[in-house]
């Protein structure tokens, strides 16, 4: 059988045959003449030369600037790159052209200014309060501290309303019960000893440090409209670690096992259940209480502690993972559970008082849910002390 086919049909075809033609040598070019992404050791290199600040005049944040026009010299070799604020940035590629001769950048990129310590104001003042994750922990009550209190009385996070002006300070370490603070009074301040890199926007900032022999983040933190985020910090505070930092997150596979063990310990739950139900009543009633009854109950709750106690005993037999982890991954598949998930609260006994702040945690962990979703297996550690999931208000 033959199959005709219109010739305005194949016209189309064709044209759009070329026309996809067209469009990828258009791309090609494109890339071509793109400029590429310096390589992040060039990036390094030139911002710790500098000591992360500006070239010209010591200030942060920086951009990396191509002295050579990239349109002109289409290279992102290290000669041609120089450590620039946005102010002075902006001199040179201003309205009325640059300010600075490629004599001068040269000079300043041989010789930066390369202060030792970095400072920054932070335009915080017109803020009333702030929200804090430490970790996935929630700090939200107006002064910021919580969650742990550090020798001498220090706090991790605190903000100071008391003259009207809305003033963050974030502690970064302690010495010989002295503290160093990374904001102090809405100031961010850093020391460029020991860093090994650096990357600081305004918003957010992330230091790498030398630690053990090892590259570690020293600080992780973001800067949000209405909350601040301390991803991961690596310190000292009066001779104990303190640590926030991101367990590794459990494979599909070892998900799925877990969920299979703790469905085989629900059906073997069902099972022994049914049989202290079919217990014969022995005691009856007595002051309005159903002796049987209760003793059944009780014997159900062992049951569940028992099973919940084998699977973690199982986990912990075919999982090598921190204890932290355990309790995280194994607490979260057991509320997915209709038989081993906690009961709710009931919020009829509960004091008024507790049930309004019951009802402010649920607003807070609602509209942060997407940051509660990324910190979810962060944990904060304070010498072997770990704490997760905690909500202080």
């Amino acid at each position: 059988m033959r199959i005709s086919v219109r010739n305005d049909i194949l016209f189309e075809l064709y044209c759009l045959c070329d026309f996809v033609r067209g469009y990828e040598l258009d791309h090609a070019k494109c890339l071509k003449n793109g400029r590429e992404r310096i390589p992040k050791e060039v990036r390094r290199k030139i911002a710790r030369f500098s000591n992360f600040a500006c070239s010209i005049c010591g200030s942060i944040p920086i951009v990396i600037h191509h002295i050579e026009e990239w349109s002109v010299s289409k290279s992102n070799e290290e000669k041609y790159l120089i450590a620039l604020c946005d102010r002075c940035h902006r001199r040179i590629h201003g309205e009325e052209g640059n300010i600075f001769s490629k004599e001068e950048l040269y000079n300043y990129k041989k010789n930066p200014k390369k202060p030792s310590f970095l400072k920054d104001k932070l335009p915080l003042g017109e803020k009333r309060k702030y929200t804090f994750f430490q970790g996935n922990n929630l700090i939200c009550n107006e002064k910021g501290t919580g969650l742990i209190r550090f020798p001498n009385g220090y706090f991790l996070t605190e903000v100071d309303t008391s003259n009207g002006i809305l003033k963050l300070s974030v502690l970064l370490e302690v010495s010989d019960d002295k503290p160093v603070y990374l904001i102090k009074d809405n100031e961010l301040m850093i020391n460029t000893h020991e860093i090994w890199d650096m990357k600081y926007t305004g918003n957010s900032l992330k230091i790498w440090k030398i630690i053990d022999g090892k590259k570690k983040v020293f600080i992780h933190i973001l800067i949000f409209p209405d909350i601040i985020v301390i991803k991961e910090m690596n310190t000292v505070i009066n001779g104990i670690p303190f640590q926030i930092y991101k367990l590794k997150s459990p494979q599909r596979r070892q998900l799925e096992k877990i969920h299979n063990e703790v469905k085989s310990c629900e059906e073997r739950y069902f099972t022994m259940a049914k049989k202290i139900d079919a217990i014969p009543e022995i005691y009856g009633i007595h002051n309005n209480i159903d002796i049987d009854m209760e003793i059944k109950n009780n014997r159900k709750n062992n049951l569940k502690q028992d099973l919940i106690q084998y699977l973690m005993f199982e986990f912990r037999k075919n999982f090598r993972w921190k204890p932290s982890l355990y309790y995280m991954v194994l607490s979260e598949i057991l509320e997915q559970s209709s038989i081993f998930k906690r009961p709710s609260n009931n919020m009829r006994n509960v004091p008024p008082k507790l049930r309004e702040l019951d009802k402010k945690v649920s607003i807070f962990k609602k509209k942060y849910s997407k940051q509660l979703e990324e910190l979810k297996y962060t944990v904060v550690r304070y010498g072997e002390m770990d704490i997760r999931g905690s909500v202080i208000y």
